[in-house]
């Protein structure tokens, strides 16, 4: 059976508005015609011409992609922090989960997002399997070109904010915290230069395996962050802390003294994927505590202490020190 339709390149009128006239007028267009293409199945054509229609796939955002919002106010970037492993992307889908389960950041409103289907991919993984288990979501891709931001709009004060939570694979913060101009670390220097505040993972579960290895990338990757730094701010997240019993005292207090003298002031929290009962502090409090705590120092930002600096001249102009009217 033929089909009506446009030969014109990225155009699929009439199932979509033609894309030469701006319009829903095809019929006069020069590159509507009839052709001998045998008709596709019409949910086949419809789905076609969505993906061409809408600027995104509801899945994790790309920098290129990002006029979405800017159209109405600058995003705020959170980039979230850590080596391989840390629990950057868990966090990310134990947040979601415990938003859609009725959990609340105080005094941020969910207001809507771009990214729904990245956020459900992330926390389905979340979910009890049928034989019981539950597995983290897959490992962030290392490719340096890849990306994922998380959107979500929050009303706070009566204003919308547009939030993007910025992750990246640890492999390539690694490679980051090595060198900053690794070229291998692209996504990670992106993430650092544009993000208006950090969640710094510290994973548990390595300091109890790796002890000294990991304090010592832990330590590294922190004071690369602190390099830049300027002013912006940083929330120590210890994951997986349902196992930091089990970690050595004397690496913690070299962690904390070293992640202390090294980001004076910032708050750290202790998070969990793992519950002990329906009001699990570690779990459904601090994970959400977490995400209050970074988007509040965004809405309340530190304001700048600047002292003027000493005047070094004989200029009488800036030398004055009179009032106006004297003879």
């Amino acid at each position: 059976m033929a089909k009506r339709r446009c030969n014109k390149d990225d155009c699929y009128a009439p199932d979509d508005f033609c894309l030469e006239l701006a319009g829903p007028l095809h019929e006069q267009c020069q590159f509507f015609e009839k052709v001998g293409a045998v008709e596709a199945p019409a949910k086949a054509v419809k789905r076609l011409a969505v993906a061409k229609s809408i600027p995104w796939t509801g899945e994790w955002l790309r920098p290129d992609q990002l006029d979405l919002l800017t159209h109405r106010g600058t995003p705020r970037i959170i980039g979230l922090v850590g080596s391989s492993g840390a629990g950057k992307t868990t966090y990310l889908a134990m947040l979601y989960s415990l938003l859609f389960n009725g959990k609340c950041i105080e005094n941020w409103e969910f207001a809507g997002s771009y990214t729904l289907n990245g956020w459900e991919l992330q926390a389905k993984t979340l979910q009890i399997q049928e034989d019981g288990s539950i597995r983290n979501p897959d490992a962030t891709p290392s490719d340096k070109d890849f990306y994922s931001l998380y959107h979500l709009a929050l009303r706070h004060d009566g204003f919308l904010n547009d939030i993007l939570f910025a992750d990246s694979s640890g492999e390539v913060f690694s490679k980051w915290a090595d060198n900053v101009n690794d070229p291998a670390a692209e996504n990670a220097r992106w993430i650092y230069d544009n993000a208006h505040a950090f969640l710094l993972f510290v994973d548990c579960e390595a300091i109890i395996e790796q002890r000294g290895r990991a304090k010592r990338d832990i330590v590294q990757l922190a004071e690369q962050v602190k390099r830049g730094l300027r002013g912006r701010p940083v929330v120590i997240v210890w994951s997986k802390a349902d196992l930091a019993g089990q970690m050595r005292e004397n690496i913690v207090e070299a962690i904390t003294g070293s992640l202390a003298e090294t980001f004076p002031g910032a708050v750290s929290l202790e998070i969990s994927n793992y519950s002990k009962s329906d009001s699990d502090q570690l779990c459904h409090v601090n994970n959400v505590e977490v995400a209050k705590t970074v988007l509040n120092h965004l809405a309340n930002p530190h304001p700048l202490q600047i002292t003027p600096a000493a005047i070094q001249t004989d200029d009488f102009f800036f030398l004055y020190r009179g009032r106006y009217g004297n003879k």
